[in-house]
């Protein structure tokens, strides 16, 4: 196994941080690109959407996460980390997106009308499955969590926070773009 593919997997395994990486902006590129190809991709699985308005998602919320770690590790005063925490978490994103492929395949569309939820018309096969979506998105949450631990000098807590709050600012961010 290359050594960069052994560090992906420690990475998501809590085993190693995003300091392992090598530093390269061209590692960095690849990651970008293939994360947000896949990312598309792995959109239009589950719900009814296209690939252009995917990819376009896809693209945004990682150049928002790019943003957003570039400018946290400058307060900071850690900017020289960027190149492999941005590493770090887009090769995590590029992992779990891989791993969630088959489950978003097996789980087949999510059934929805007018955006909601059609409780009645979730299958058995969704049903099963959802405890383990439940368990593949804390684990990310976790992998994510200590790359940012050991980039920005957090706790493993703190980390988590910072995807809260994360979360809660491209939520809005996403809903203003789309104007919902």
């Amino acid at each position: 196994m290359p050594p960069v593919v052994e560090i992906f997997r420690d990475l998501v395994l809590l085993r190693r941080g995003p300091q392992d990486l090598p530093y390269s902006t061209q590692l960095l590129a690849v990651l970008a690109v293939a994360c947000i190809v896949v990312q598309a991709v792995a959109r239009t699985i589950p719900a009814p959407i296209g690939l252009g308005e995917s990819l376009l998602s896809a693209l945004f919320e990682t150049l928002l996460l790019l943003a957003a770690l570039r400018l946290v590790l400058r307060a900071r005063d850690l900017g020289s980390r960027f190149v492999q925490a941005a590493s770090g978490l887009v090769g995590c994103n590029l992992i779990f997106t891989l791993i969630n492929i088959p489950v978003a395949l097996a789980f087949g569309k999510i059934p929805l009308e007018a955006g909601r939820l059609v409780p009645e018309q979730v299958t058995p096969t969704q049903m099963l499955l959802s405890p383990l979506i439940l368990a593949l998105g804390i684990w990310q949450l976790a992998a994510t969590a200590n790359v940012l631990r050991h980039s920005l000098n957090l706790s493993f807590a703190g980390g988590i926070a910072l995807i809260f709050g994360w979360i809660v600012l491209l939520s809005l961010l996403l809903s203003l773009v789309a104007g919902t």
